[in-house]
């Protein structure tokens, strides 16, 4: 019985060693690597793992919570979660009109801000009754939405996607998940179409959601709260002191509008102006035909893999 056991403890180990080697294969993985650097800044790793019919992505956004304005904390984390709210056509079926109803969400939101964090003088019931507009506003805007909630993931989930998440980090902002490989187009449509035409739609009801979380994960767990005053005393002088999520009177106060400025500024090519990158790409994009999947032009760097999930 032990030198069938001293036996089977080799055979595990031969096995366990040779999958090293295999795996840490330089050469190996070389040549299944290329990397393209496009003309607008983007650059592109693709590394092939032909061991299934499947691929998976990352997309790399250089921008994370550093990157949040001050007195605007946790912006970074708070687009992540509207990336996932579609496009201007993913999402609705009259861009149009959602459009001007978003605009007066904003409009509302700004004058009930604007008499909320009066110093001196804020008038209650002005107050009361700016927020009802501004309730009002987000309803009527949500009808153009309402029947198409959550578009972006049914149309990954039902072509065959998974693992579909995303996360935000001090320095960074990653999207990920896996296509059947037949889908190769279809991701890059998607992909592309959400980081060139976001909506800001359902902002503030998404903003309670980013709220709970914090009261979940850091308000109501002492661990989460000592991790937080820790790094907050760790780091401060530097941007790292300032918690991801953001601080509860930052969340209770910015806006979709907040939100769109950001994307602006930081989910383009590193180095190139924001507004012209968008309206190169408008310009391609109106030159194609509307399946041409426009993957080279969003602003963000990633790294799409066909391979199984690991």
């Amino acid at each position: 019985m032990k030198s069938r056991l001293t036996l089977l403890q080799t055979i595990v180990v031969c096995f366990v060693l040779c999958s090293l080697v295999f795996g840490q294969d330089l050469a190996s993985f070389e040549k299944r690597t290329t990397v393209k650097k496009l003309a607008n800044g983007l650059t592109i790793i693709i590394c092939e793992r032909p061991e299934a019919p499947v691929f998976s992505f990352f997309t790399h956004v250089d921008a994370g919570s550093v990157q949040d304005p001050m007195g605007k904390t946790g912006l970074a984390h708070m687009f992540e979660h509207m990336a996932f709210k579609g496009t201007d056509t993913i999402g609705t079926r009259d861009y149009a009109g959602e459009k001007l109803a978003l605009a007066k969400v904003e409009e509302a939101y700004s004058a009930y801000i604007a008499e909320r964090d009066q110093p001196v003088d804020r008038d209650e019931k002005k107050l009361t009754q700016l927020e009802q507009v501004w309730k009002d506003a987000i309803a009527a805007a949500d009808k153009f939405s309402a029947a198409y909630n959550n578009e972006f993931g049914k149309i990954v989930e039902g072509e065959g996607g998974e693992g579909i998440n995303a996360f935000t980090d001090y320095d960074e902002t990653g999207y990920h998940y896996s296509f059947p490989v037949n889908r190769l187009e279809l991701w890059a449509y998607l992909e592309s179409e959400r980081f060139l035409h976001p909506v800001m739609r359902q902002f503030y009801k998404e903003r309670n959601v980013v709220i709970e979380e914090r009261r979940m994960r850091t308000d109501s767990n002492p661990v989460g709260r000592l991790l937080e005053q820790f790094t907050e005393e760790a780091f401060a002088a530097h941007p790292y002191h300032r918690p991801t999520i953001g601080w509860i009177s930052d969340l209770n106060s910015f806006s979709a509008t907040d939100a769109q400025n950001f994307f602006d500024k930081y989910y383009v090519p590193l180095g190139h102006d924001a507004k012209a990158s968008r309206r190169r790409a408008s310009n391609f994009a109106e030159s194609k035909s509307p399946t041409t999947p426009r993957m080279m032009l969003f602003g963000c760097t990633y790294l799409p893999c066909h391979s199984t999930r690991s």
